[in-house]
């Protein structure tokens, strides 16, 4: 009967998001922020009533990719080219600064000839965001679709590619295994599978969702979202970009078509009936403080204050 202990360990999940997120909405936070105090109260931080398992983690997986697909179909291209230089630009201090404050944080935990790598690396942590978190926060203000929320929204994906590059760079300079020039190429093979794919692909379901006489709404949504997890998987195996990345293109290519208002709404009803609270609440679930040493407790005192 343990094999069934997952069935009990969502509906905990469920339940406890969904209080925790009308308890922070009341507090006038966001509701995901809720999600992610429901994974720590009921993980190993507190009451382990949930341990993290396979199930679990790949629902989560797949919660982050319908999270950032969902965004792409609510995002405008046009909009989206316009806010193009000034998402890059608070991109990239988004990940310089980060880089920066980390790298120097670094330097008061860690002494020696070698030392400087080791803050690189802090300093590249420090660079990493949620975008799963930054869109379910957009979409809870309705910010979706305007000028502020298009802009932050190409910052967070710029921000990880750009993050991708610097770990790139750093763990070539601790690893000379490590082709730096190859991964270059992958992203910017990327970039050009993007393009093209994304070209053709509109076409497709653009001309699709015009012609096609039987109304067939539900394979509408079931081919898009299978397209998306295959757009997520290429970027992740082929090219090593994450998988989110891919997933958002995928929503980008449907985005202004015909049918997108129809495949947004069954992808969010999915979203939030089981595979958004599952992804926030599995962050809180693998937060284990017992575990931390007192210089990373130090660590978080200062980015704290800080």
């Amino acid at each position: 009967m343990e094999s069934y202990r997952y069935l009990f360990d969502i509906a905990l999940i469920l339940l406890g998001t969904k209080l925790f997120g009308i308890f922070s909405k009341k507090l006038r936070m966001p509701a995901v922020v809720g999600a992610l105090v429901a994974g720590i109260v009921l993980g190993p931080a507190m009451l382990n009533l949930v341990e993290p398992n396979t199930i679990i983690t790949a629902l989560s997986e797949l919660g982050v990719i319908v999270i950032m697909f969902s965004a792409g179909l609510e995002t405008s291209i046009t909009d989206l080219r316009r806010a193009g230089f000034k998402a890059f630009i608070i991109a990239l201090l988004g990940v310089i600064v980060p880089l920066i404050v980390g790298f120097i944080i670094g330097m008061f935990y860690n002494t020696g000839p070698k030392a400087w790598i080791e803050n690189l690396f802090i300093g590249v942590i420090f660079t990493a965001t949620s975008v799963g978190i930054t869109v379910e926060t957009l979409k809870e203000m309705h910010c979706m679709a305007t000028e502020s929320g298009n802009t932050i929204l190409a910052a967070a994906v710029i921000d990880d590619v750009l993050g991708i590059i610097c770990l790139t760079l750093v763990t070539g300079m601790a690893d000379s295994s490590v082709n730096i020039g190859v991964v270059m190429l992958k992203i910017l093979g990327f970039l050009v599978f993007a393009v093209v794919v994304g070209i053709v692909m509109h076409k497709f379901f653009a001309w699709w969702f015009a012609h096609d006489n039987n109304n067939g709404l539900q394979r509408y949504s079931i081919i898009s979202f299978a397209f998306a997890l295959i757009m997520a998987w290429a970027s992740e195996y082929f090219f090593g970009v994450a998988d989110i990345t891919g997933a958002f293109v995928a929503g980008l290519i449907i985005s202004g078509t015909k049918q997108c208002s129809y495949v947004t709404r069954r992808i969010n009803t999915m979203s939030y009936m089981l595979i958004s609270p599952i992804f926030f609440a599995s962050i809180g679930l693998k937060l284990e403080p017992f575990q931390f040493s007192w210089g990373l407790i130090e660590l978080i005192l200062v980015l704290c204050i800080g």
